[in-house]
């Protein structure tokens, strides 16, 4: 199972992730990292999505709405932003084959 973090940079707002892979085993639990530096002040909206082989983005999950998390997601997958460390981790419970794609976050400027 390999993991894939991607970098991800919005209007001076950054986000950053390692650059390497995650080998996970099936069935244990894996954190992929996220740092955020909002230059713009506010609060930080922060998403996470996975990109599956020749398919497009989709949403995982966000730090603001929780009740949107696709099924897929919803009791294996979490996150929780931490403004002090400026962090939004994924959290991956009992990993599966399926998980296996690239994974990455984003951060959208307050406005």
């Amino acid at each position: 199972l390999s993991l894939s973090p991607f970098l991800e940079m919005i209007q001076g707002d950054t986000v950053t992730q390692p650059s390497n892979s995650t080998l996970v085993k099936e069935t244990e639990n894996t954190t992929i990292h996220c740092k955020y530096d909002l230059t713009s002040g506010g609060t930080p909206y922060l998403f996470w999505y996975i990109q599956d082989p020749n398919q497009a983005p989709q949403l995982i999950l966000n730090s603001y709405a929780q009740e949107d998390i696709p099924p897929r997601f919803q009791n294996r997958f979490s996150a929780s932003p931490d403004k002090t460390e400026k962090t939004f981790h994924l959290n991956i419970s009992a990993a599966v084959l399926s998980d296996s794609a690239t994974y990455f976050c984003a951060l959208r400027p307050t406005l």
